[in-house]
């Protein structure tokens, strides 16, 4: 039998954006290269790419949804199906976190010229998917047990499930050497025993920027030593002791996250995980976050973690916040690169993401 996997994806791969999953699809292709036949994205960057990009919608007409997803909206993912499906005697076709892509797929499923497997990788919490298109879909791969469970409950029928986790690499996210740690300070322009909070995200409201501005508002008149590092984002914090950073490079982000001493992730809705949260606790820093979608998960059992039920009681934040600097000896105990190592590692995803597909 002639089988080929193809990955489809609305992000191009590779791809440089902070947060994303697609730095662990990177290295799981790099690993993999004979995986898949195919990468469906906007690039042509990759010996195995064919370039696709996403439309927009025309209009939101519900009556126009399908008529739109497969001639603007999925057009060229379609007609890259369609073709390779010619040549086929089996298709495994993985979706990764598009519903419009997916839905496309799942209208002209049954009109491909071989046999289909449909595989949708969710990295969100809340699946929100019609039944119609749920039936074809024959496997999800999720990032959470919590997100699986919940959902469940909202399906009459649910297709083969199996929870993969997610990942961060070791070998770019770890703490540094105390040596190192000093050196990599002193080029960023801090003091080896300044006290640095990080917050990164992009500028969506439901990242909680307005509220980490309130926080640090208080924080600053309680504690006018401690330093502020802003990542990901264009808005800006006026004050002497922050620093606004910006949108930097994927591969830029751990050498800020490396020097901090805490990071805190003000999400206001339902994580499927929180990728930032485990790249900056793998850097040595202490997190405080809300306790949304699969947090508490993600988070159980580490050292060094704090989680906030009421993300709008700006006092529970200082106080979290207060926690964890006399825990951690005010920035000053860290877990070790061992321990950091072991918390949602790559090997691992990789051999679940493979065996799920394979």
């Amino acid at each position: 039998m002639k089988l080929a996997r193809v990955l489809v994806s609305n992000r191009a791969l590779p791809s440089s954006k902070i947060g994303s999953w697609t730095t662990r699809m990177e290295k799981f292709i790099d690993n993999n290269p004979d995986f898949f036949l195919h990468i469906l994205s906007p690039t042509d960057a990759l010996k195995s790419s064919l370039y696709c990009k996403k439309g927009n919608f025309i209009t939101w007409k519900k009556s126009l949804r399908n008529i739109q997803l497969l001639r603007w909206v999925s057009k060229d993912y379609i007609k890259a199906l369609k073709r390779l499906s010619k040549t086929l005697d089996k298709l495994v076709i993985v979706v990764m976190d598009d519903q419009y892509l997916l839905q496309s797929i799942t209208l002209i499923k049954s009109k491909l010229k071989c046999e289909v497997e449909l595989v949708f990788s969710f990295h969100g919490f809340n699946l929100n998917l019609d039944d119609k298109v749920l039936k074809s879909v024959d496997k999800i791969l999720w990032l959470s047990q919590l997100a699986h469970k919940k959902n469940r409950l909202n399906y009459e029928s649910f297709p083969n499930s199996i929870v993969v986790g997610n990942a961060v690499d070791s070998q770019l996210f770890y703490p540094l050497s105390f040596q190192d740690y000093k050196s990599a300070r002193k080029i960023k322009g801090y003091k080896e025993d300044e006290e640095i909070l990080i917050w990164m995200a992009n500028d969506r409201p439901k990242k909680g920027f307005h509220i980490f501005k309130e926080i640090t508002n208080q924080l600053l008149k309680r504690n006018k030593e401690i330093k502020i590092i802003l990542i990901g984002t264009s808005q800006v914090i006026n004050h002497p002791n922050v620093f606004n950073v910006g949108r930097i490079p994927n591969n830029e982000v751990a050498k800020y996250l490396q020097i901090g001493s805490y990071y805190m992730f003000t999400t206001l809705y339902e994580e499927g995980f929180g990728l930032s949260l485990i790249e900056a606790y793998k850097s040595g820093n202490a997190v405080i976050t809300t306790s949304k979608g699969a947090i508490p998960e993600v988070l159980a059992g580490l050292d060094y973690s704090y989680q906030v039920e009421d993300e709008y009681n700006f006092d529970l934040w200082l106080n979290k916040l207060e926690q964890a600097r006399k825990e951690t000896s005010f920035g000053k105990l860290k877990i070790t690169e061992e321990n950091a190592s072991s918390v949602w590692s790559y090997d691992e995803w990789e051999g679940k993401f493979y065996n799920a597909i394979a």
